[in-house]
C-alpha cells in the first residue's frame, strides 16, 4: 500500500527522451571512430527483431552485435571509388573493419558473397572472429558509449556498464555471459524511434567516413555505398527467385519482363535483412511503387508461409533468416500507430489496425 510521501512508481521510459539521450551522447563526445555508431546500430537492429515489452529488460549477447557489426562493415571493406578502402579509425594499427575484411576476403576466395553463407560454410573461422569482435565491442564502443555527453558517471541509462573497461577479460565477460541488459523499457523506446534515429546514425556515420580521409568524399554515392540496399550482390537469387514464383511478381501476380528486381519485403532502410524469406522477385512498376514503403500485413504473412524457399537455401548457400523477419515484422507493425498507410499496390494503401503486429507475434 502506497504512503503519504512515496514516490510514484516509475512508468516505462519516454522513447522520444531515449532518442534525444542517445543522440546527444553521440553528438556531444568525441569519435575517433565509427565503432560508436556501429554498434549502437547494430543494438537498435537487435531490439527490433527480438520485440520486448514496454517496460521489460531485454538480454543482449555481445557476439549478435558482434555479427550485426561484421554485416555493418562487410560491404564498406571494399574500395570506393578512386578513394580505395576508406579509413574509419583516426588512429593507426588492426582495426574493426581490419577484422571484416579479412573474412570478406577468406568468403570471396571460397565463392562466398555474405557473412551468413560465411558463417554456414566455415562455422570455426566465424566463431573465432565473432569471438574476438565481441571483446573488442566491450573493451571499446560498448565500455564508453555512455561516458560521454553530459550523462552522469555512474548512472548509465541504457545498460549497466560499470563491469566493463578497456582491458575487460574473458573472465569478466564469462561471468556476465558475454551479455548486457539493457535496462526496462530501453528496448521498446529504441523500436519506437528506431525510424527516427536510424537515419541521424547513418548520417552521422558518412560524416564520420569523410572526416577520417583525407580524400575529397563529397560523392553522392558515399551514403548509399556505405548503406543502399543494393550493397548486397543479390544477384544470385533473382533468378531462382523468380522461377519459384513461376516467372510473376510476387505482389501484383502480373508476369516478370526483363528487368526483375529482387526486393526486400520489410524495407531495408528500416531493418537490414537479407535472408531469402525477406526477398522476393518483382517487377520494376511495384518495385519501385513500394520504395521504402511497410508493406500490406498480408503480403509479409505470404512471405513468411513460403515453405518452397528450403529448397533454394541448400544450393544458394543463402540463409532463410525467417525469425529475424518475424520478430522485425512483429516490431514495425506492432509499434507503428494505427492509421499508418501500407502499401498494397501502385497508388493503392491499406491501413494498419490495432492488432496487426500481434499477427506476426511467436
Amino acid at each position: 500500500m502506497s504512503t503519504h510521501g512515496d514516490a510514484p512508481p516509475a512508468g516505462p521510459p519516454d522513447p522520444l527522451e531515449v532518442g534525444a539521450r542517445v543522440a546527444e551522447l553521440l553528438a556531444t563526445g568525441r569519435r575517433a571512430s565509427t565503432y560508436k555508431i556501429a554498434v549502437l546500430t547494430a543494438l537498435v537492429q537487435h531490439c527490433l527483431e527480438h520485440p520486448a515489452a514496454p517496460g521489460a529488460a531485454l538480454r543482449v549477447p555481445i557476439e549478435d552485435l558482434a555479427e550485426r557489426v561484421v554485416e555493418l562493415y562487410w560491404p564498406q571493406v571494399r574500395p570506393f571509388a578512386r578513394a580505395g578502402v576508406l579509413r574509419q579509425n583516426e588512429q593507426d594499427g588492426r582495426s574493426l573493419p581490419d577484422a571484416v575484411r579479412e573474412l570478406r576476403t577468406a568468403a570471396e576466395a571460397a565463392g562466398l558473397s555474405t557473412p551468413a553463407q560465411l558463417r554456414a560454410a566455415d562455422p570455426a573461422r566465424s566463431a573465432h572472429a565473432r569471438r574476438e569482435i565481441a571483446r573488442t565491442l566491450a573493451q571499446q564502443p560498448l565500455f564508453a558509449l555512455q561516458r560521454t555527453g553530459t550523462t552522469a558517471p555512474g548512472t548509465p541509462f541504457l545498460y549497466d556498464d560499470t563491469w566493463l573497461r578497456r582491458k575487460v577479460t574473458v573472465a569478466e565477460l564469462d561471468a556476465h555471459d558475454w551479455s548486457i541488459e539493457l535496462r526496462p523499457g530501453i528496448a521498446a523506446a529504441l523500436v519506437r524511434v528506431a525510424g527516427l534515429l536510424q537515419p541521424v546514425l547513418q548520417q552521422w556515420w558518412v560524416d564520420d567516413v569523410r572526416r577520417m580521409n583525407a580524400t575529397e568524399l563529397d560523392d553522392p554515392g558515399l551514403h548509399g555505398f556505405l548503406f543502399g540496399a543494393d550493397r548486397t550482390d543479390l544477384t544470385p537469387v533473382r533468378r531462382p527467385l523468380a522461377d519459384l514464383q513461376r516467372g510473376r511478381c510476387f505482389y501484383c501476380g502480373e508476369r516478370l519482363r526483363e528487368a526483375v528486381h529482387v526486393d526486400h519485403v520489410l524495407p531495408w532502410s528500416r531493418v537490414a535483412v537479407d535472408g531469402l524469406v525477406n526477398l522476393v522477385a518483382a517487377d520494376a512498376r511495384c518495385n519501385l511503387a513500394k520504395s521504402a514503403t511497410l508493406p500490406a500485413v498480408e503480403h509479409v504473412e505470404r512471405a513468411l508461409q513460403r515453405d518452397d524457399l528450403d529448397a533454394l537455401a541448400g544450393p544458394l548457400r543463402w540463409p532463410l533468416e525467417r525469425e529475424r523477419v518475424t520478430g522485425a515484422a512483429a516490431s514495425l507493425y506492432g509499434t507503428s500507430p494505427a492509421g499508418t498507410p501500407l502499401w498494397r499496390a501502385p497508388g493503392v494503401f491499406d491501413l494498419l489496425r490495432p492488432g496487426d503486429g500481434a499477427r506476426f507475434a511467436a
